[in-house]
């Protein structure tokens, strides 16, 4: 027997769950050709394992990559983490499908969070198509953004979906069914997604559900409301009949911290009911966003020119400041809870001199108050910057993180270290969220075995989407895999300096061509766009 390649001598885990057990893995072409002890052959590549696990090649249940994979298909911050195979089109973001006329709109809407996009295409399937072309490291599960559908059919008002409106949303959600997405994504804090009705959402869950797509769902606030949106967010599963992924699960602003108990009661009375629903989670207690969603909902009503309009006028920028300002030093909004100046920080900008300073400190550069100074550079950049907020509680993403029914995502994009100065500072999930989970909550803070960790990031997720041939090594099954040292194992990236990548992971390996070496990375056109089953 003669393969392309054999990895001998490690600790298999199979992403099922269960323990580890001593067995080699070997690959010919893009398959797992055997799983066993003392597996004998020839190989082209031999790789030596012994002292570390070999596990499925990670699945990044919510990734934002897709918004960066035509300037950087690489994905290496992923990559290098173990990841092989990224979910996007997440939060109701998508590039496509386009509307003609709305080409700008589509791109503005994206560009705080810096993505440069072309939208060359009109319609999901043609996107899919130039995504192919792009030759991304990874493999990608598409889902189609609501807001990106609302855009196409409806635009950027803040308006109900009327019968003729809600016709065209579920002709072209059905559109990218067709074309390969794996179902749509909410952003109920984000316009436009979020001037749907409930009553709209459920409408296009029970269109798709004959297809079995899921509902993945930023839902409609994460702080007070928390919740209400999660009862939300369960109902248009339940009434629509499909399944439910609730996104990023947290508790948003320290006043509602102890919400936390609630909302993981609401999926657990749901799931005992036997509704579908679970969620996903990444292991850091601040989170990501573009800093124009620290404004009020009406103040996006009409799209990107309308916002800047109103923080411009002076009248109306005294409104904004006095619907969220809090005893003069916390920023409260609805979906985020009340975050004080010191805990939001610039994360990309174009003036890269402000990045990685507080808005207080900002403030204290500038000569004027926290909400003047990030209204100012909002209008400066045109709502193109980037945030890091910490508005989370570390005691409850480890308890989200433990919960059965939440698996790992990075929320994050795609980035590449490459030579040379580095650009912005990112939230450090982009780099570590993997090895985050399996140095620091497994092997440290023992908050679940590694064989959890694994599966949580593996088979857990592909149970979710469907995958027929990933997420588990099994002989016939995708060589997606990921090879590690479980004593060194670990996120290297801060908040400080987040353009690090991870100790301990020296392989992986995407659809049988080994992308992570040692220290030697190969960017190659291994990923594919997956389809579901």
């Amino acid at each position: 027997m003669a393969w392309s390649l054999l990895i001998r001598g490690g600790a298999l885990l199979d992403g099922t769950g269960g323990p580890r057990w001593a067995a080699d893995v070997a690959v010919e072409g893009d398959r797992i050709a055997a799983v066993g002890p003392g597996l004998r052959g020839e190989a082209r590549r031999v790789i030596d394992a012994a002292g570390h696990v070999v596990a499925p090649g990670f699945i990044d249940a919510h990734s934002h990559s897709d918004l960066f994979y035509f300037g950087c298909p690489s994905a290496e911050s992923k990559v290098r983490q173990g990841v092989t195979t990224e979910v996007v089109g997440m939060c109701s973001f998508s590039q496509a499908p386009v509307h003609p006329a709305r080409r700008a709109a589509v791109a503005s809407w994206a560009g705080g969070v810096g993505a440069a996009l072309d939208l060359r295409w009109e319609t999901f399937g043609q996107y899919l198509d130039a995504l192919r072309a792009a030759g991304p490291s990874v493999n990608v599960a598409h889902f189609v953004g609501h807001g990106a559908l609302r855009l196409a059919a409806i635009g950027p008002e803040s308006r109900p979906a009327g019968a003729a409106d809600l016709r065209a949303l579920e002709r072209l959600l059905a559109e990218a069914l067709d074309a390969g997405a794996f179902g749509f994504s909410t952003g109920l804090v984000y316009p436009p997604s979020a001037y749907a009705t409930t009553a709209e959402l459920i409408a296009l869950a029970r269109s798709m559900a004959p297809r079995g797509g899921l509902y993945f769902s930023h839902i409609r606030g994460e702080s007070s409301t928390l919740e209400d949106a999660i009862a939300e967010a369960i109902r248009i599963g339940e009434e629509g009949g499909v399944g439910v992924q609730i996104a990023h699960v947290k508790a948003a602003g320290r006043e509602n911290w102890e919400k936390i108990h609630a909302a993981l009661g609401l999926i657990d009375a749901a799931r005992a009911r036997g509704v579908d629903v679970s969620g996903d989670v990444y292991p850091y207690h601040a989170g990501s966003t573009k800093m124009d969603n620290l404004l009020p909902a009406w103040v996006h009503d009409g799209g990107i020119g309308r916002l800047l309009e109103r923080i411009d006028d002076r009248p109306t920028r005294r409104r904004i400041v006095e619907e969220c300002l809090q005893d003069g030093e916390r920023w409260r909004t609805l979906s985020m809870g009340a975050m004080g100046f010191d805990e939001i920080f610039v994360a990309t900008c174009a003036r890269r001199e402000l990045e990685g300073l507080s808005l207080a400190a900002l403030a204290r550069q500038t000569g004027t108050t926290p909400a003047e100074a990030m209204l100012t550079l909002l209008a400066e950049q045109k709502a193109t910057v980037a945030m890091v907020a910490f508005s989370q509680s570390p005691e409850n993403v480890a308890r989200v993180l433990a919960h059965p029914a939440v698996m790992i995502g990075s929320d994050s994009i795609g980035l590449w270290a490459g030579e040379g100065a580095r650009p912005g500072k990112p939230h450090p999930r982009a780099y570590g969220t993997f090895p985050r989970v399996l140095g620091h909550y497994a092997r440290e803070q023992r908050l679940f075995p590694l064989e959890t960790a694994v599966h949580k990031m593996t088979g857990m997720c592909a149970a979710r989407l469907r995958l027929r041939d990933r997420g588990l090594v099994r002989e016939g099954w995708a060589a997606d895999l990921t090879v590690f040292d479980p004593a060194t194992v670990n996120d290297e990236a801060t908040f400080a300096e987040p353009h690090r990548y991870p100790a301990g992971i020296p392989y992986v390996i995407v659809n049988g061509a080994v992308v992570v070496d040692g220290s030697r990375f190969t960017a190659a056109a291994t990923g594919r766009v997956l389809t579901p089953a």
